[in-house]
């Protein structure tokens, strides 16, 4: 049953929203379009794929890299403990602090 317009497509029929039920549609209008016109038109189509990761996947490679910049902002804040005995400045402390932060 196509919805649209509570007709039945049987086996050999198009629903009208599909290419089968376009297409003579477009050639019966009005639209001053010849039938090799809209031919012409569909045959000189291009198609690019565009090949697009999966969500899981890109959420899965945000934390992967969220994860990396927060242990790298652990490792210069252990370095900086160590080149200053233990006592970073305040400065150096509040710059690590609102990095992490920022990534957490």
């Amino acid at each position: 049953m196509d919805a649209a317009n509570g007709t039945s497509i049987g086996a050999s029929g198009y629903a009208s929203d599909s290419c089968g039920g376009v297409l003579p549609e477009l050639i019966s209008t009005s639209s001053g379009k010849t039938a090799k016109d809209i031919h012409d038109t569909l045959t000189s189509q291009q198609v690019e794929i565009v090949l697009t990761a999966h969500p899981t996947k890109v959420n899965r490679r945000a934390l992967l890299d969220r994860h990396r910049r927060i242990q790298y902002l652990l490792t210069e804040a252990d370095e900086l403990r160590s080149n200053f005995k233990g006592n970073p400045t305040k400065f150096q402390q509040e710059l690590l602090d609102d990095a992490l932060e920022r990534e957490i």
